[in-house]
């Protein structure tokens, strides 16, 4: 369960965005979605943070591979292949990466 914000220990952290985010990030605020930026971006980091935990170590693996990037810490990722094979063959009907790859691009093979 997610703690308010006003009952967790805080840090301060600070970024630079393009201008044009933090007006659309204000405008969020001046309409009443999210009482502060602050508020606006925890909760878009809490989305970011949920949607590359969805689906475990495999598919962390694969959206890493998608993105180009290598895992910085590749042996805490414990991969059995045999069962990577059976989810790709269920999810996408082959194992083959070339055609899972086209379709995840929108590309018909």
């Amino acid at each position: 369960m997610l703690l308010p914000l006003s009952m967790v220990e805080r840090v301060l952290i600070q970024v630079r965005l393009p201008a044009r985010l933090v007006r659309e990030l204000d405008k969020l605020t001046e309409e009443g979605y999210y009482g502060t930026r602050t508020e606006a971006i925890a909760d878009a980091i809490r989305h970011l943070l949920e949607r590359y935990e969805r689906g475990g170590d495999v598919a962390k693996m694969v959206r890493l591979f998608l993105l180009g990037r290598k895992p910085r810490s590749p042996g805490k990722i414990q991969i059995d292949h045999n069962k990577v094979r059976e989810i790709l063959i269920r999810e996408f009907g082959t194992d083959d990466l070339d055609k899972i790859l086209g379709k995840l691009r929108g590309r018909a093979h």
